[in-house]
């Protein structure tokens, strides 16, 4: 632990250094924006904020997916940083809601898994920081800029189709495989069936529970989630899976 606390301290130091020695079009000029960080490892969240705040950025910081959407619904930050990998709901099916119903918040994705500074494919964000690659100075530049082009991608935003992203989780007994939905509108997630159409498609079918209309694309993997239940699976789907008739369950 002692030596976790020294890296971070070593961390903030070069950050505030940077700050200072930055050229002056680089310093963050939106000094007070809020910034709501969102990321599973604590260590990670943790340091995150204190560098945000010794930046002058307002911080927050939520656990999961499902804990910042809690928190959107009291306070709408201007940035969100958010990792992409984390249980329960991932960060491309956190952001594909927030681009959704949150057009005018700016998003930062995160992830220390891809080696290029590179925007993941089908991720709704409007910039990229990739952890253990970027350094501070590079993170508070990312921030900056999409604070100061907000304004002006907001209406792009909304006119940007923003699909829910399914998780893949599983093939049943009759062959049909499902990918989970979060619902944007009353955030409730329910299995839904795929057919043999191409995965990246956007697809529409109707939330089971407040009958939203919903676009969704599946999650891009070749295998289903392994730590998804095959008992769970195969509760969540018998009233969707139809095997005698030979027929898909709606979409």
């Amino acid at each position: 632990m002692a030596t976790t606390g020294q890296g971070v301290r070593q961390v903030l130091s070069e950050a505030s250094k940077a700050i200072v020695n930055c050229e002056v079009e680089r310093v963050p000029s939106f000094h007070h924006s809020h910034v709501l960080v969102v990321d599973d490892d604590s260590g990670v969240r943790e340091t995150l904020m204190l560098l945000l705040t010794a930046a002058g950025y307002q911080t927050s910081a939520a656990r999961n997916g499902f804990e910042a959407l809690q928190q959107l619904k009291r306070q709408t930050p201007a940035v969100l940083l958010c990792d992409l990998e984390m249980p329960r709901m991932s960060g491309m099916e956190l952001l594909s809601i927030v681009r959704r119903r949150f057009p005018e918040i700016a998003v930062i994705a995160m992830s220390g898994s891809y080696r290029a500074n590179v925007m993941p494919e089908g991720v709704m964000a409007d910039a990229f920081y990739s952890k253990g690659q970027q350094k501070p100075p590079e993170l508070f530049r990312i921030v900056a800029e999409v604070l100061r082009t907000s304004a002006s991608q907001t209406r792009s935003r909304e006119n940007r189709p923003a699909p829910i992203w399914g998780r893949w989780i599983g093939t049943d007994m009759c062959g049909i495989s499902y990918v989970l939905v979060n619902c944007a509108d009353c955030l409730r997630s329910f299995p839904v069936a795929m057919d043999g159409s191409e995965v990246r498609a956007v697809h529409t079918g109707f939330c089971v529970f407040c009958g939203s209309e919903i676009q969704y694309i599946a999650e891009q993997t070749a295998a289903a989630d392994q730590n998804f239940p095959k008992t769970i699976l195969s509760i969540l789907t018998q009233s969707q899976s139809v095997c005698d008739s030979g027929a898909l369950p709606q979409k």
